[in-house]
């Protein structure tokens, strides 16, 4: 019974990702150069240890611009971190506004989802989002949604190199370093993919509450994006700006 359950779960598994397609790209389809590196980082921004702050402190210190895309939901609650990832001459992606997987949605609420994100950005930044830039949460999205996303002006924001380090927790920091560092060395540099937050404001605030040093505590990411940037500098990457996307047209 057991065994058949597990077969049945799988071969759903199997039909749902033959059905979407994924941001995971190899660095050729992203064409980015040879030796070269964009940060980018999901789901914040997020006050609650200073995560993204001091994340911002780190990119600064090494004159590093990168991708943050960025929850609708948590932009509300934290606009004055929006405008200073802008300020600072970051670029924003729009992440949707939900923390509910985009593959996992209809059209219509996938369109209301894009355009909420859309929206709250705008507001915390005064001014319209440019360029127009998309990740869909979870990593994966439906074919109908990306005529839906590229017909509202965005442009995909794909990656290449990831370590799933929303699904750990500080233990495992040495860990998403190396794995990082090695996934960047085999394929000679590309997008990097962290978490500088874990979903949206409120089950971030439920999920602490019941294990305050869980998943869900992001405060050591800053640390181990300054480990990883020493470490690639050190190997001879050299860490681009993410408007080379758009002279590239990465798709």
């Amino acid at each position: 019974m057991i065994k058949s359950i597990f077969r049945i779960k799988l071969l759903f598994l199997c039909f749902f990702l033959a059905a979407c397609q994924s941001i995971n790209h190899s660095r050729a389809e992203l064409n980015i150069p040879p030796s070269a590196v964009i940060f980018s980082f999901d789901d914040g921004p997020n006050a609650h240890g200073d995560t993204t702050a001091r994340l911002l402190d780190v990119l600064k210190k090494y004159q590093i611009y990168a991708l943050f895309s960025l929850l609708g939901e948590n932009v509300e609650h934290n606009p004055e971190l929006v405008r200073r990832i802008n300020n600072e001459g970051h670029f924003i992606v729009n992440h949707g506004y939900s923390d509910k997987w985009a593959s996992r949605m209809n059209d219509d609420e996938f369109r209301d989802n894009l355009a909420r994100g859309e929206a709250a950005i705008t507001a915390a930044l005064g001014h319209e989002l440019y360029p127009k830039l998309y990740r869909p949460h979870g990593g994966f999205y439906t074919t109908g949604q990306e005529q839906i996303f590229r017909e509202a002006g965005y442009t995909l924001v794909a990656s290449n190199i990831r370590a799933h380090d929303a699904v750990v927790d500080r233990t495992k920091q040495r860990k998403i370093v190396k794995q990082i560092i090695t996934k960047a060395t085999r394929q000679n540099g590309g997008i990097i993919l962290l978490h500088d937050e874990r979903d949206s404001h409120f089950r971030m605030e439920k999920e602490l509450a019941k294990k305050p040093q869980g998943v869900f505590n992001r405060s050591w990411i800053p640390e181990t994006v300054e480990e990883i940037i020493i470490a690639l500098l050190g190997k001879g990457f050299i860490v681009v700006s993410p408007d080379i996307l758009f002279t590239m047209q990465i798709h």
